[in-house]
């Protein structure tokens, strides 16, 4: 399975690690290593790592989240074919379907 990545997830991870480095430097570091460990599970198992995104009236099952453990924040991923794209890093308070344009 070819894995690829939205141009945007690097900036998303970065962007987020840094706001906890800037609490502790450490805790930026701990959240780098949450979200490899997160994509190192989907991209193990795709089809069984994440949960579907409901829109209320329609579960998408092209597109999945993989929670995080210990951060408020989930993967946003999708399924097609033979590929596995990694869309973003969202945080969990966010609403998943207004990131869906990344999933073309």
């Amino acid at each position: 399975m070819k894995v690829v990545y939205h141009p945007e997830f690097p900036r998303d991870v970065l962007r987020f690690a840094a706001k906890y480095a800037d609490i502790s430097p450490a805790l930026g570091v701990r959240f780098r290593r949450e979200v490899d460990a997160a994509l190192a599970a989907v991209i193990a198992h795709p089809a069984g790592a994440g949960h579907f995104i409901h829109t209320g009236s329609l579960i998408l099952r092209e597109v999945r989240r993989r929670n995080l453990d210990i951060f408020p924040f989930f993967v946003l991923y999708g399924l097609a074919d033979d590929r596995l794209l990694f869309g973003s890093v969202i945080p969990s308070a966010s609403d998943p379907l207004t990131w869906l344009s990344r999933f073309k």
